[in-house]
């Protein structure tokens, strides 16, 4: 799609709507695409999403940095609504758990089946550790192994982890006792030893998540994870819990607005 260089407001228009019409067929798309599939200048697009930004028209990804009508803007599909705006509420909030704790704060959404990580927030520290084409986000993690998902399954009753265990073919009993045992110390633990994602890190992860609920419903989970030779999961539940808790509240406020 080429547009016509114009200085003129109705061209500024003209190219707002553009770049909404290109994210609603493609779901998200980065600077450089937009730059390319528009044919205007970077620096020109670059300000044009600064203004639907402002405005309320796009959101801009932690993990990816790519651009995304937001929730508000998309009609239709009342699932990908829901997910957008968990992602929309939780991101500063992710943001701001990761770098408090010097951890990655990851986010989830639950849809009764299956997991999907929505978002992911890597701080500051540990950016070297964690290279961009190992990112996790849109992919499912394993409901039993995860924390994320180990924490979801804590609030399900136990005809339903039964139900869910049968329809990944486990017949664990060990691993459904532990998974509720778990359930009773109020966090979801990954499984030691068991890559929950279908990408893997480049090293071996501990993590901790507790569940999310919005419109009266198990709504997915925010967990944070670091690399297992930085800390045991004793230690970091005891200093950082406490935060992961606060952040599960806030968020949970923020949806209910």
């Amino acid at each position: 799609m080429g547009i016509t260089a114009d200085t003129g407001g109705v061209r500024s228009v003209e190219r707002a709507l553009a770049i909404v019409d290109l994210l609603g067929e493609h779901q998200a798309l980065g600077l450089e695409e937009l730059h390319y599939l528009t044919a205007l200048p970077k620096a020109t697009v670059s300000r044009m999403l600064a203004t639907l930004q402002e405005q309320g028209w796009v959101f801009r990804g932690l993990s990816d940095r790519r651009y995304r009508l937001s929730a508000r803007r998309l009609f239709g599909d009342r699932q990908l609504r829901f997910k957008r705006r968990l992602v929309e509420s939780a991101a500063p909030l992710l943001l701001e758990l990761s770098e408090r704790t010097g951890l990655v704060a990851d986010l989830s959404c639950f849809d009764g089946e299956r997991l999907e990580v929505m978002e992911s927030a890597v701080p500051q520290a540990l950016r070297k550790r964690y290279p961009h084409t190992c990112q996790i986000v849109g992919h499912h993690a394993s409901l039993f192994h995860s924390a994320m998902g180990r924490a979801c399954l804590g609030e399900l009753a136990e005809a339903e982890v039964q139900r869910l265990a049968a329809h990944e073919q486990l017949g664990d009993e060990a691993l459904l006792r532990d998974i509720e045992e778990e359930a009773n110390k109020g966090f979801g633990q990954r499984t030691e030893g068991h890559w929950e994602y279908p990408v893997r890190l480049p090293f071996l992860i501990r993590a901790i998540a507790l569940p999310v609920h919005a419109e009266g419903r198990l709504a997915g989970s925010i967990a944070l994870h670091w690399p297992l030779d930085q800390a045991p999961v004793e230690r970091v539940s005891s200093l950082h819990l406490s935060s992961l808790a606060t952040t599960v509240g806030e968020v949970q406020r923020a949806l209910a607005v």
